[in-house]
């Protein structure tokens, strides 16, 4: 059974305290703990239960500082005078007892509600649409994080951080995080997607990149019933498969795809079949003075219903989840963890993918009580708003709460994003930083080195 005693007023004082009460509603206690019984945790109702615990976590994702120290002094500032605030050491063993399952099941009940609220204009033809794409996020370099996750080897030698691989899946139009997965560095970005291709909903359309186009991955997702749009992998010649197919007019084609003998032994899948009929779609456009060449492969056969044109058009928005996981790792500051634990740099990255999709979720909210377009909202200009908000809706009276709501979602709406859809960005930086040569192992062993 469950260890659950009954709530002291130190207890229900904490839980009163929100630090994020701009989100109460998406946040709430019992969702948390009825997750947690599902999954078999047994808890303690203390200052930090599973539900503080987890708004706690997401406040420190979407705070610009993500010290525990800032957290707690922020909550410390919140509980007033009489109440004792947590130590550090107490916060992490709260964070430590949280399995990572609650998490992640709150970040896919998330997505399915904002599917279910804002969806409706979000299809193509009647099918949902899912971007999918990988990254790469650096943390800090102690023994266990470089047993776990590992370095990089590149043609500069291996990296001076350890790495993990993180690959996504963004619900198009709606541009919230679907799942995720989070590996060491070795793990390729394919099998990651495999362990996420039964959370895919049948019927779907996936945009892939051209690293995922595959004989399996088109043939297994076909055989799902998910429609596939990606490029043309390099490795294959578009003239030669032009040569054995037939064409669906000026631009597209009927192509076989041979399943090769490697390939069956690899993977030893009898269900594989031996050739496998795509749509080839050449897409001519223009960068700069030049005419470039895309080639798309689809598995959506059929010409009428699924024009060329429209194809094209459907993978240029696959440009939706660049700015998302820029989000994620710029705006929220994922790209570098604080943790120095594999298991706390787990929760760290569920936790901010979680305040991503519940941002995301007031953004659509404040769009459709404004009719504002949602392309239109800046993401970091809304993450400012909610945390501005938390402390006035968290000391203002119940009965003034709502309109505090409203005005929040007005202030959202405002928020205007200055980088439209298509804009060009050069890689490039204004302000020379300071420079210092590189640090080429760990920290620890360079200080001793200066007391020597």
């Amino acid at each position: 059974m469950y260890s659950i005693v009954a709530s002291p007023v130190l207890s229900r004082t904490f839980r009163r305290t929100l630090q994020l009460a701009a989100l109460e509603n998406l946040l709430p206690d019992a969702e948390v703990e009825a997750i947690c019984r599902d999954i078999g945790h047994p808890w303690r109702d203390r200052q930090l239960s599973p539900g503080p615990t987890v708004r706690s976590m997401v406040y420190r994702g979407l705070n610009p500082d993500h010290s525990i120290a800032a957290v707690l002094a922020d909550l410390a500032a919140l509980l007033g005078p009489d109440t004792p605030a947590p130590t550090d050491s107490a916060w992490c063993q709260a964070r430590s007892r949280l399995p990572e399952g609650v998490l992640a099941e709150r970040i896919f009940r998330r997505a399915l509600e904002c599917r279910r609220r804002f969806g409706r204009i979000c299809r193509w033809h009647g099918r949902w649409v899912f971007c999918i794409d990988g990254s790469t996020i650096s943390m800090p370099d102690t023994p266990s994080l470089v047993e776990a996750f590992g370095y990089s080897h590149g043609s500069q030698g291996f990296s001076r951080f350890p790495i993990a691989r993180l690959t996504f899946i963004e619900l198009a139009g709606l541009n919230v995080i679907w799942n995720y997965r989070l590996d060491d560095y070795r793990c390729s970005e394919e099998s990651q997607l495999y362990d996420m291709w039964h959370t895919l909903p049948a019927g779907c359309i996936c945009l892939l990149d051209r690293k995922f186009c595959s004989f399996y991955n088109l043939a297994k997702l076909r055989q799902r019933r998910i429609g596939v749009v990606t490029p043309l992998h390099q490795g294959r010649d578009p003239q030669k498969l032009i040569r054995w197919g037939r064409p669906l007019g000026k631009n597209p084609w009927l192509v076989p795809l041979h399943l090769q003998p490697h390939t069956r032994k690899r993977y030893g899948d009898p269900s594989l079949p031996k050739v496998l009929f795509v749509r080839l779609i050449r897409v001519a456009f223009r960068r700069g003075t030049k005419i470039k060449v895309l080639w798309l492969v689809t598995t959506l056969m059929d010409p009428v219903e699924y024009p060329a044109d429209e194809v094209a058009e459907l993978y240029r928005s696959r440009w939706q989840i660049e700015p998302r996981i820029g989000s994620l790792k710029t705006t929220l500051e994922m790209n570098v963890l604080r943790s120095k634990s594999p298991q706390a740099a787990r929760r760290e990255v569920a936790s901010i993918v979680l305040g991503h999709n519940l941002v995301w979720r007031l953004i659509h909210e404040s769009a459709a009580a404004t009719d504002t377009p949602v392309e239109d909202i800046s993401f970091a200009g809304a993450v400012k708003v909610v945390l501005a908000f938390s402390a006035s809706i968290l000391h203002a009276p119940r009965r003034v709460r709502r309109q505090l709501h409203h005005k929040m979602l007005l202030q959202i709406a405002r928020q205007t994003n200055h980088h439209p859809f298509g804009r060009v960005e050069p890689r490039l930086i204004k302000r020379c930083p300071v420079r210092y040569c590189y640090l080429r192992e760990p920290r620890w062993k360079a200080r001793l080195k200066c007391l020597s």
